[in-house]
């Protein structure tokens, strides 16, 4: 087994993302997004190639800084399964639109100002 951190080291707290390789399957586990300074935001980038073979997400728990990216994952055309607690999965879905409500509101304000 090969276990790859891409995210939440190097003195990092967020963006929390592992590749596990075994010998039958390459799973991630988490796919969060790196918050807080401008330079946190810089690493936002897809936790893994978006050509990588990926047989399986495991999300631990439903926290931006866990599941963030998932979005992102699935724009770069993962339609695998994804797993996760019924609670995880319910958490996920409500952070995940909350996030994206206020990433609009805050792209709104920062035009507005782009605008005066």
């Amino acid at each position: 087994m090969n276990i790859k951190v891409i995210g939440a080291a190097g003195g990092q707290v967020t963006g929390s993302a592992y590749i596990v390789h075994t010998k039958h399957a390459r799973i991630l586990v988490d796919c969060g997004l790196f918050q807080g300074s401008k330079q946190s935001e810089q690493l936002n980038r897809p936790p893994t190639r978006p050509n990588a073979k990926l047989d399986a997400v495991l999300v631990t728990h439903g926290h931006l800084d866990h599941t963030g990216r998932l979005p992102m994952l699935a724009r770069l055309g993962y339609s695998g399964p994804v797993y996760a607690t019924p609670v995880t999965i319910e958490m996920t879905a409500l952070i995940l639109r909350d996030a994206a409500r206020i990433q609009q509101q805050d792209n709104l304000r920062e035009n507005r100002k782009r605008a005066r």
